[in-house]
């Protein structure tokens, strides 16, 4: 079956990739659910509750984390790197011009468009490492911040994101959700909501933040959205992609208890697909699954890492349990929290459930 070729941008890296759309698959002869009702339902409390349950205070909201933070790629960005970008994202919400960096090496990591565009998208071509007045970027451990907009103006741009983040987070989100809920509900988000568009050219705006504002991007852009929410809420996860001869392409990496999963938050998209059902053929894919969509699983690409570190790069992003997988062009019926049931629909037509608490 033909491929109808696309083209990805990912613009804060100064990359041009190609992303390839999957064929159309046929929808399930089942009951159609609109996408509020494929978001989530919890069962009943109980009517009777230990003393403990009654009494226990409720879990707070989500809140905005400017301070994200990758455990895999860790191994290879010094701590030090780190909080100097902490650094950075701090000073950048209060308007300032400069903040506290431990080297050169970690003033380049702090602002390079890569990190920028993944870890702060209202950062990404609106803050620059580099000088245009001759001013010494990096020195005596303190490092420079050149503004592409004036100061006071990127702080009320950075608020206004926080609070679209945060009110996405508590909309689709419960506090108490688990990290499978926490990948599920968030990626019934991104298909029911985002289109697939390409970047318009000069916009000013870095990629994946016009894809925020405007729920309109390609491969790249979403990928980068679902991870960057994926982070937000607590769930560790990467964009990740591969550059072959027969699929260049982009999607999500997430690890939940220490294993991997790829899930695909492009392919799937309600308004491409034209279907208001959330379909679960890219979510929770093992690299089995995603080889046989012919995307190559080897010497895959990290977009956050700059790209002077990403060619040295050695990371691998290994994903063979299958817990979660449902098959045969499954779709969402509902999910019962409470005992941690997804009850999906596959492309027969035949009702299942997969239970995804922890075994």
């Amino acid at each position: 079956m033909n491929r109808k070729k696309m083209m990805c941008i990912l613009l804060a890296a100064g990359l041009l990739t190609g992303c390839r759309a999957k064929p159309e698959q046929s929808a399930p002869e089942t009951t159609e659910l609109s996408a509020a009702e494929t978001t989530a339902e919890t069962a009943t409390e109980p009517e009777t509750q230990t003393e403990t349950t009654a009494t226990a205070a409720a879990p707070e909201p989500y809140t905005f984390n400017p301070h994200l933070y990758s455990p895999k790629l860790s191994a290879e960005i010094p701590q030090d790197h780190w909080d100097s970008f902490y650094h950075l994202c701090d000073a950048l919400r209060k308007g300032e011009d400069t903040f506290a960096c431990s080297s050169q090496a970690a003033y380049d990591f702090a602002t390079d468009p890569s990190v920028l565009a993944h870890l702060l998208p209202p950062a990404c071509m609106k803050v620059t490492g580099e000088s245009s007045d001759q001013t010494v970027p990096f020195e005596n451990g303190t490092g420079r911040i050149f503004y592409n907009m004036p100061a006071a103006d990127y702080v009320k741009r950075q608020a206004e994101f926080e609070e679209l983040v945060t009110d996405v987070l508590n909309q689709y989100l419960e506090p108490d959700d688990d990290d499978y809920e926490k990948c599920l509900k968030l990626y019934n988000y991104m298909e029911s909501n985002y289109v697939y568009e390409d970047f318009p050219n000069g916009c000013g705006d870095g990629a994946y933040y016009y894809t925020f504002m405007t729920h309109k991007g390609v491969c790249d852009e979403l990928s980068g959205v679902y991870m960057y929410l994926l982070m937000q809420a607590g769930v560790e996860a990467l964009e990740i992609g591969c550059e072959d001869s027969v699929m260049a392409h982009a999607w999500t990496y997430v690890i939940l208890d220490g294993k991997g999963y790829h899930i695909d938050p492009t392919w799937a998209l309600m308004s491409y697909n034209d279907t208001d059902r959330l379909s679960l053929e890219y979510f929770m894919m093992t690299d089995e699954h995603r080889m046989n969509d012919n995307c190559s699983v080897e010497d895959l690409t990290v977009d956050l890492l700059p790209q002077y570190w990403a060619n040295q790069s050695s990371l691998t992003f290994p994903a063979s349990d299958d817990r979660y997988y449902a098959k045969d062009y499954a779709v969402l019926d509902s999910l019962d929290e409470q005992n941690k049931i997804m009850h999906y629909t596959d492309m027969y037509g035949e009702s299942h459930v997969l239970h995804y608490g922890k075994q």
